[in-house]
């Protein structure tokens, strides 16, 4: 536990005051599953409420993740995340990330992310740490891509999964965005998890996005259709 509060003030204070990397980047579309805190390179003071809404086949259950995201700094962002099932409240999920301003230029941008979350019922606290990447091949096409890990109670009952995402999109216009999303995640004592997740971007006003998608899950050796749906304010 004071690893990880160690780890949070570092990258909350500490990396924020020694670099900025805002608008030397691509500002690159946003996944919709595996969800950012703003886009890398973003500027101070940008704020979004946003909600996930997947029903979960394989469970049966609709899954809600409510979520408040801010920018503290140019390219560094806090998140503030419920996730629930049926209304009832599983979680509190904590996140950071941090865009780099080394090699960052008009094509290129990284950066990394750290989530912490505290399971209600199994009292297990997650740790997740994933170097992001992405870059924009033109106006049309881009790409974003995360890789890292997870550990969860890092006590003798622990265990350790490897994460992969990524993304691919095409820009129609300022207000509608196509991409696929990619989920990969490797665990020691049971089945990996893969995630396929066709999806759309629709800037409904000013301050409103909506991203809708359905693909394919395969878990515990099955398959099961994935719905997914995000409302975003941003400002």
């Amino acid at each position: 536990m004071k690893i990880t509060i160690t780890f949070i003030f570092f990258f909350l204070f500490i990396i924020p005051s020694l670099s900025n990397a805002s608008g030397k980047g691509p500002r690159l579309p946003e996944p919709m599953v595996f969800d950012l805190v703003l886009p890398l390179g973003a500027k101070r003071n940008e704020y979004e409420f946003n909600s996930m809404t997947q029903y979960n086949f394989e469970e049966d259950v609709v899954e809600l993740n409510p979520e408040f995201e801010y920018a503290y700094a140019d390219g560094y962002g806090i998140e503030v995340e419920l996730p629930m099932k049926n209304t009832n409240l599983e979680a509190y999920k904590f996140v950071l990330q941090g865009t780099f301003s080394f090699l960052t230029n008009s094509k290129f941008i990284h950066g990394w992310q750290y989530f912490g979350e505290y399971h209600k019922h199994s009292k297990a606290f997650e740790n997740d740490l994933l170097y992001l990447f992405g870059y924009e091949f033109n106006d049309k096409l881009s790409m974003l891509n995360m890789v890292g890990f997870r550990t969860t109670d890092s006590r003798s009952r622990g265990h350790y999964e490897q994460l992969f995402n990524g993304n691919v999109f095409y820009t129609f216009s300022k207000n509608l965005i196509a991409g696929i999303e990619v989920n990969y995640e490797t665990r020691p004592h049971l089945p990996d998890i893969a995630l396929i997740m066709p999806q759309m971007h629709i800037q409904a006003a000013k301050h409103a996005k909506i991203q809708v998608g359905f693909g394919m899950k395969r878990s515990h050796h099955e398959n099961f259709p994935h719905a997914a749906s995000r409302i975003i304010f941003g400002f």
